[in-house]
């Protein structure tokens, strides 16, 4: 069951977060949403649940429910654009879409209840809305009164405009008729609650329904607190507690889109139950000999190591870009050791042995054969399993496959059955795992550096032994993470579950003896959206079903024994390929004894048997066979390989009759942008699901169809004559989901690639300017809690930040200065302490605060710079020796240059080095003269996730070193670690000793993180700082309340996107940290001191700050007034390998001495801090 999101809000809350003070346009989001599959873990990221995942909550019971009467293809599809919208977060647009489904069915009792949320949503925007919200309710709830989802969001308004009594008759009468339902239980018993009646019974009952329902066992405990029952209500606390560190934590949060139980998602309307006679009928065509050659006399070695399985096939990939894929052949058998391993293809469709791939023709007794681009470069890659010696090939730029010897990937002795390419740690590239017959199995990790490390051991993985025939790779457990199936001989599978940084811990699987000597694949067969598990033994050779329940069990398939021995009957089985054959949207079965024969899916798990798919001529026998399309239309064709007096690659094509439609997709995790990478390029991992009409289908992309070959194929989803699908949903292996509308079927493939997007920054600053408030900059990032920098380690924070306002950034508006910090991503942010100091000074001179993030430098001493001069290099070389000093004068998000990226690792680059002249300008200062350099710009951070796959190939941070050129043209080093840029827009400052008197003044800056230059100057501090006054102001008003998520954009079409404070989105695809967060209201008593005593504060929330500015007077003539934000503040992401990701605690405070705290370091347990936490941290998120 999908975890749920609830903030704990009592009415004055929910008042104080509907307050709107600043006029501003609510509109969609530019950030995709972030679904999850059946059950899943709210670690790493609790994502967003939008409404292609409601069906697949709940479109399995629907999809063998008798369907109404279809509404008119025109409803169909307004209803799943309005879906796709609002997964989009576009309220404006799926009102109109949902308004545009009742008025093509103006009885569509799912339209009207899909546009009353859809309105209900968009409330911040219109107040009406909630109004118009209720009437369609009502409009349900007159002709049917017991209609559970209207009378659910019914509740849902009513407690959300503080009528608690009305709601709980709404969640009564819901769990009369859906007794099963604990989240309803839940609310009715909240509501109780709230009106200070028993909810004891209810509470309960919602705790047996959902164990994991944190919520429940803390209301519990404050209902048993309430009527004194400490004793009894202890446990339920303790309970709480530790199921809130849990990753199976279920949490739930109102009034937010996805996060309030599944009968408040818009759906779409039922998937329908495919007929049970497909739309078009699959046939074979006429078979065409593709190659054919002298069969070798000798026999191949290979066949003792895999044992029973004597069934041989082709991978696929298009190594040389012609658009056409290769095969490999492997596993073929006696007689065929000499056959081409590599064969490619003609214009005439013909193949040939590969003449450009001279690498290849030393191949000998393929086994087996993955396809997959372990370097990430766009171009498909091969590792060859043979009988002797296992080979590896890269693909060059050229198209042409080299043999590597990769230090590290080094599979030992033992005989390699198989071998898979998957993202086994998540991230972004690919991982080989090796399958050994008579030595353990061995997972080896891509270190992302053209090296590999043997992680078998460190991953738990030593039980994976020497039986193993396949790995299965696919998210059984809804955590969004890559599980492992792994096939063994005479021996039943064994099941490993991921629990990220590149662990695994071994599950049993209900003593199942699930064996597949000669294949197996986890796809969703049944259409329920949990994966299931088709296998093929050898002794016997007896084809089974396993239904995945998406919690890490299976059990077996109550109608496919029928099926499996019927499919017996044909003779022993040898194999078996997956593909929709007759293109009407699910999985059928083709398996492969003496003959070919398929079995036709109904869309239900249930299998139809055909008549036979292929026979061999006399004097032949079956070696192999593949399904794919290698016609290019759409249709699966059948690939044979036989042996007889000649081997024989035939192509078998596929025919429908009456034509059909498909969708072809290819799904890449490298962006078009840049090429960067946060998902593999192959796009293994990726869940896919097509939309159309009524209808869907989800594929797992891991380049496997039931053999023990991977290929780099596109995706192919059946429309069953369709000709366009409404969407297609992609939930990324870095678990970033994306929605592309309205891709057309047809013969041409659609390539999608990773919209890559910021999950993570820091809290943003905004001023009043005036006008507007006027995005600053972000800030409190050198303050991040829980930054990896290596295996157990991470970055001390440093809460203590000054941020410069220039002087026509903040203007007085009513006697004050006005400020708004908001969290517009994915994070926490602990706000301590809050000042602003206005500082008056000459009008040409410059002041800024000694600021920066010391990485293992100098902790910056936030002294005030004042600078009477300025100095700006008289010429200036990017790496590429181009000059750019001219970029370096003003702040005006012109840079200096764009520093060539490395593909691998966000927030990194190549190493580059920016050199800088300021000829004599430095010579008539006395020697003794202090210096500092001044440098503007902006630093992209790298994520936890990216240090961690950083570390492996040795790439770590190299902070900004300052060189000095000599006389003689050697560099000397000045300052080995001047630190970076603390995030976006802003100015740090190096002291340097040494340069004032010199005659000739070049310095080199280097570094190998994604920084870039704005603005350089040598600033000269003033001797006599007469004229400086710093005016400290005070707090006149400081309130936490909600906001929601401001739009970033770019006001110039350059980088970075920065963000407006008045087009805000309502909602945003986020995880929230489960803990306590601080009640909204006035805060102004948290901001004062730098005492532990904080605003917490989570995403969509701000802190509205005045200062008071009557105590200012003019400014004299000849003077400016700029300010620095004194900040004392922490924040947390979500990121999988951040420190506590999925929690508020362990909270902060300013002793520790790292982060998370040492066992002898807590927070303080004062009575102030006590008094602290019970009075302001009662906004719960559980």
């Amino acid at each position: 069951m999908q975890p749920i999101m609830h903030w704990t809000l009592n009415q004055a809350d929910a008042a104080a977060a509907n307050r709107v003070t600043e006029a501003r346009t609510v509109a969609g989001p530019l950030r995709p949403c972030r679904p999850s599959f059946g059950t899943r873990r709210s670690h790493p990221t609790v994502l967003c649940l939008w409404a292609a995942c409601a069906l697949m909550l709940l479109g399995s019971g629907c999809r063998r429910a008798e369907s109404p009467p279809r509404p008119s293809p025109k409803a169909v599809q307004a209803m799943n654009r309005g879906v796709s919208l609002m997964g989009q977060y576009q309220y404006d647009a799926a009102v109109k879409a949902f308004e545009e489904a009742c008025q093509a069915a103006p009885d569509l009792v799912e339209a009207k209840i899909n546009l009353a949320i859809a309105r209900f949503n968009r409330s911040q925007k219109d107040q009406q809305d909630i109004e118009q919200a209720q009437q369609l309710l009502e409009q349900v709830l007159q002709k049917d009164p017991t209609n559970a989802r209207a009378l659910y969001v019914k509740g849902i308004v009513l407690q959300h405009l503080g009528q608690a009594e009305q709601a709980a008759d709404c969640f009564a009468r819901v769990v009369q008729q859906r007794p099963e339902d604990g989240v309803a239980w839940y609310l009715l018993g909240m509501c109780k609650q709230r009106l200070g009646q028993d909810a004891e019974p209810e509470l309960r009952r919602a705790i047996a329904l959902r164990p994991n329902l944190a919520s429940a066992y803390y209301r519990l405990w404050q209902c048993l607190q309430a009527a004194g029952q400490a004793e009894k209500a202890t446990p339920y606390l303790q309970q709480f507690q530790q199921l809130r560190e849990s990753p199976l934590a279920e949490i739930i949060e109102l009034p937010q889109y996805n996060q309030m139980g599944e009968l408040a998602l818009v759906l779409p309307l039922p998937a329908q139950r495919p007929p049970p006679v497909a739309r078009a009928a699959y046939r074979p065509g006429k078979s065409k000999v593709l190659f054919s050659s002298k069969a070798a006399a000798s026999a191949a070695p290979a066949q003792a190591a895999v044992g029973a399985r004597g069934f041989g096939g082709a991978a696929f990939g298009d190594c040389n870009g012609d658009s056409r894929p290769e095969l490999f052949l492997t596993g073929l058998g006696a007689g065929l050791s000499a056959a081409p391993f590599c064969l490619e293809a003609k214009p005439d469709g013909t193949f040939a042995p590969a003449q450009a791939q001279s690498a290849l023709a030393t191949v000998k007794d393929p086994i087996g054969c993955a396809v997959g681009d372990f370097d990430n470069d766009g171009a498909p890659d091969l590792f060859v399993v043979c009988a002797k010696t296992n080979r590896l090939f890269r693909t060059g730029t050229n198209g042409i496959l080299t043999e590597i010897s990769p230090p590290g990937l080094n599979p030992g002795p033992g005989q390699v059955v198989s071998a898979l390419w998957l993202d086994a740690d998540h991230d972004g590239d690919l991982d080989l795992f090796v399958c050994n017959a008579d030595v353990p199995s061995q997972l080896f990790r891509n270190n992302a550096d053209g090296t590999f490390t043997n992680i078998t051991a460190s991953a738990g993985l030593q039980s994976a032994d020497s039986s193993a025939v396949a790995l299965l790779p696919g998210d059984v457990d809804g955590d969004r993470d890559l599980d492992l199936v792994l096939l063994r001989r005479d021996a039943p599978a064994k099941l490993f579950l991921n629990e990220l940084h590149g662990r695994f811990r071994e599950s049993d699987l209900a003593g199942l003896d699930i064996r597949g000597e000669a294949g197996g694949l986890l796809q969703d067969l049944n259409g329920d959206g949990h994966l299931d598990l088709l296998v093929l033994g050898s002794q016997p050779a007896e084809l089974k079903l396993f239904l995945g329940r998406g919690n890490g069990r299976f059990e077996p398939s109550p109608t496919f024994a029928e099926t499996s021995r019927a499919v017996g009957s044909w003779g022993p089985l040898r194999g078996f390929r997956v593909a929709d054959l007759d293109l009407d949207g699910d999985l059928d079965i083709a398996v492969f004894g003496a003959e070919g024969h398929a079995a036709l899916n109904d869309g239900t798990g249930r299998f139809v048997l055909q008549p036979r798919l292929w026979r061999p001529e006399a004097g032949y026998e079956l070696a192999g066979a593949e399904l794919c399309d290698l016609t290019g239309d759409g249709v699966p064709d059948l690939l044979v390989l036989e042996r007889g007096p000649q081997f024989r690659v035939v192509l078998v094509p596929g025919e429908l009759t009456p034509p059909s439609t498909a969708l072809c997709v290819r799904p890449t995790g490298v962006r078009s942008r840049d090429l960067r990478t946060r998902s593999p390029a192959s796009g293994y991992g990726a869940a896919l699901t097509v939309r159309w009409g009524t209808r869907e289908q989800r594929l797992l992309y891991t380049g496997l169809t039931g053999g023990l070959n991977q290929s780099q194929l596109s995706a192919v989803f059946g429309l069953d004559g369709a000709r366009q699908a409404d969407y297609l949903h992609i939930l990324w292996p870095d678990g970033v989901a994306q929605v592309e509308m309205d891709l057309a079927a047809g013969p041409s493939c659609h390539t999608v690639a990773e919209l890559q997007r910021k999950i993570s920054s820091c809290p943003v600053l905004f001023a009043w300017d005036g006008t507007r408030f006027r995005f600053l900059t972000d800030f409190a990032g050198v303050g991040g809690l829980g930054y990896y920098v290596g295996p157990g380690q991470y970055a001390p924070p440093q809460p203590l930040e000054h941020i410069k306002i220039e002087p026509d950034q903040l203007a007085v508006r009513d006697g004050r200065f006005e400020l708004r910090i908001t969290e517009p991503m994915e994070e926490s942010a602990y706000v301590d302490r809050l000042e602003l100091q206005a500082i008056e000074h000459p009008a040409d001179w410059l002041v800024f605060p000694d600021e920066r993030l010391a990485v293992a430098g100098p902790a910056p001493t936030h002294q005030l710079w004042v600078i009477d001069r300025a100095v700006f290099p008289v010429s200036a070389v990017d790496p590429a020796g181009r000059p750019c000093a001219h970029r370096l004068r003003e702040v005006d998000r012109l840079y200096a240059y764009a520093p060539e990226l490395d593909r691998r690792f966000f927030g990194f680059c190549q190493p580059h080095a920016l050199e800088l002249d300021f000829g004599d300008q430095l010579a008539d200062w006395p020697a003794d003269q202090p210096v500092v350099l001044c440098i503007n710009g902006y630093l992209e951070y790298p994520y936890s996730q990216t240090a961690y796959a950083a570390s492996q190939a040795r790439v770590g941070w190299q902070p900004i070193r300052i060189e000095r050129r000599l006389p003689d043209g050697r560099w000397e080093t000045l300052v080995p670690d001047a630190g970076a840029l603390g995030g976006m827009a802003r100015t740090m400052t190096v002291p340097i000793a040494g340069l004032a008197g010199s005659r000739q003044c070049r310095l080199r800056l280097s570094t190998n993180l994604e920084l870039y230059y704005d603005q350089i100057f040598i600033g000269r501090p003033a001797r006599d700082r007469t004229l400086v006054r710093v005016h400290a102001l005070p707090l006149a008003r400081a309130e936490l309340r909600w906001a929601g998520f401001a739009r970033e954009y770019s006001p110039d079409g350059r980088q970075p996107l920065i963000y407006d404070y008045h087009t805000m989105d309502p909602t945003a695809p986020f995880h929230v940290l489960r803990g306590a967060y601080t009640r909204y209201g006035p805060v102004g008593e948290l901001l004062a001191e730098f005492d532990d005593r904080y605003v917490v504060m989570g995403p969509g929330d701000e802190i509205a700050v005045a200062f008071d500015a009557t105590g200012l007077g003019a400014l004299p003539p000849g003077m400016k007034r700029s300010f620095v934000l004194v900040s004392h503040a922490w924040c947390k992401d979500s990121d999988l390998y951040t420190a506590a990701c999925q929690t508020l605690e362990p909270l902060p405070f300013r002793a520790m001495r790292q982060y998370p705290p040492l066992p002898d370091q807590r927070y303080p347990d004062t009575p102030q801090h006590r008094a602290y936490l019970q009075q302001y941290n009662t906004r719960w998120v559980h």
